[in-house]
């Protein structure tokens, strides 16, 4: 939906390579911090594992609401949303976490 109109629109090859390694670190990032908290509910809480997925959703989405503050407002962007969410969710786990 994003990924090949955005790629075929950049038009030098080194910045279009740069776009689809940033792309694949994200999908990465998101993937390893599910698997985290997803391990860390099985077989047994790691409150910092759980900070530091909260910390880092947290600081996702700062970033996207003060780039949709900047685009004319909170909804221009709203992945800010489910970021903010997860990082409570996180927060919340970790807290609990004994």
């Amino acid at each position: 939906m994003f990924y090949r109109p955005i790629k075929t629109s950049v038009a030098d090859p080194l910045q279009a390579g740069v776009f689809t390694g940033m792309w694949h670190f994200i999908t990465i990032n998101f993937a390893l911090s599910a698997i985290a908290l997803i391990v860390c509910g099985v077989y047994g809480p790691v409150r910092e594992i759980g900070w530091l997925v909260a910390a880092q959703f947290a600081g996702y989405s700062a970033v996207y609401l003060a780039i949709s503050l900047r685009l004319g407002g909170v909804l221009r962007l709203f992945q800010w949303m489910p970021f903010g969410l997860t990082a409570i969710l996180a927060a919340i786990g970790a807290e609990m976490a004994h």
